[in-house]
C-alpha cells in the first residue's frame, strides 16, 4: 500500500474516532441533559464524519486501488496527493473549529481549503481512471 494511502486512511480513522466522540456526547446530552454546550458539537461532528472520515477514506482507497502506470512514477504526481492530504485536513480543522466558534470567515476558509484539496486530488487521479475493458470492449457493446 502506498504511503499516501496509509496516511489518508489513518487520518480518516482519527477523524472517525473524534466524530464518534462528538456524536456520543450529543446523544448523551439528549438522554440526560447535562452538557448545555454539546449541541454546538453537531456541525463539527457532521464535518468530521463526512469529510474527515468518509471522504478521506475514499480518497485513500482510490489512490491505492486505481490502476497504476508502468515505470518509475507508478502513482503519478504524488506531490499533488500530499498537498491534497494537507489541505483537506487543514480545511476540516478550520471548518469544524469555525462552526464551533461561530466564525463564518474561518469556516469559509476551511471550505475553500477542502475544495482545493478535492481539485488537486482529481487532477492527480484522473489520468489513472480507465474504462473497464478498454476502448474495443466499449465499442463492441454498443453494436
Amino acid at each position: 500500500m502506498p504511503k499516501l494511502s496509509v496516511w489518508l486512511i489513518r487520518a480518516a480513522l482519527v477523524h472517525m474516532g473524534i466524530g464518534f466522540l462528538f456524536g456520543a456526547l450529543i446523544l448523551h446530552h439528549k438522554g440526560i441533559p447535562i452538557y448545555v454546550w454539546s449541541w454546538r458539537l453537531l456541525n463539527p461532528h457532521v464535518e468530521l464524519m463526512i469529510f474527515g472520515w468518509t471522504m478521506q477514506f475514499v480518497m485513500g482507497a482510490a489512490f491505492w486501488i486505481l490502476p497504476r502506470f508502468s515505470g518509475a512514477g507508478r502513482y503519478g504526481k504524488v506531490r499533488l496527493g500530499w498537498w491534497s492530504f494537507g489541505l483537506l485536513n487543514l480545511g476540516i480543522v478550520l471548518t469544524a473549529s469555525g462552526t464551533w466558534l461561530a466564525l463564518d470567515l474561518v469556516s469559509l476558509a476551511g471550505r475553500l481549503a477542502v475544495l482545493s484539496a478535492v481539485l488537486l486530488f482529481v487532477i492527480l487521479i484522473y489520468p489513472r481512471v480507465k474504462p473497464l475493458g478498454g476502448y474495443a470492449a466499449s465499442q463492441s457493446s454498443l453494436s
